[in-house]
């Protein structure tokens, strides 16, 4: 009986794959981890990309017990507190940036874009998320507003290579 079940899993599976262009693409594990881990790949990325480029940055502390993921930012960037999403290109060329919160205390939001075989990001203020500068945020729960996606095209996000100066620009415009 439980092979039965199984095959018929197996048959509602096959129905469902990553788009072709992730098939054998640099970056394609991404798409086999769960979304917490990539999330998680994407504060690790950032971090050795600050001590690649010597950017100071440094990161939450923790009471002993208490989880680092009960932080209100994620990391801090030459003393500008962090929220970091992270998220993987869609079919349509577009980024789906979850669970952004307005009610947290940082600073800046930075958005990490991974393609196939490329990076992309953008870092807006505090500011300019709650003023829809950034993008329009959409609600993720109906008649709810604790949580909401931003939605980028890869247009909207710079090449990871001019990563260092953005950062600058933003921390001379908002510290």
């Amino acid at each position: 009986m439980l092979e039965r079940y199984r095959d018929l899993f197996i048959k509602a599976l096959s129905n469902y794959n990553n788009d072709s262009k992730w098939d054998g693409a640099l970056f394609g594990q991404i798409k086999i981890i769960s979304n917490t881990k990539v999330g998680s790949v994407g504060q690790d990325f950032i971090i050795l990309l600050c001590s690649e480029l010597g950017i100071k940055y440094e990161l939450p502390k923790t009471k002993s017990g208490q989880d680092a993921t009960q932080s209100p930012w994620d990391i801090k960037i030459m003393n500008i507190k962090f929220e970091l999403k992270t998220a993987t290109e869609d079919i349509h060329n577009h980024f789906q940036f979850n669970h952004i919160r307005y009610h947290r205390t940082y600073d800046a939001l930075l958005c990490l874009g991974v393609s196939p075989s490329s990076l992309r990001f953008g870092v807006w203020s505090k500011a300019d998320v709650t003023t829809g500068k950034a993008g329009n945020l959409v609600s993720m729960e109906k008649n709810a507003n604790a949580s909401y996606k931003l939605t980028k095209d890869k247009s909207g996000l710079l090449p990871i290579d001019t990563f260092k100066d953005e950062i600058k620009r933003l921390v001379r415009r908002i510290g």
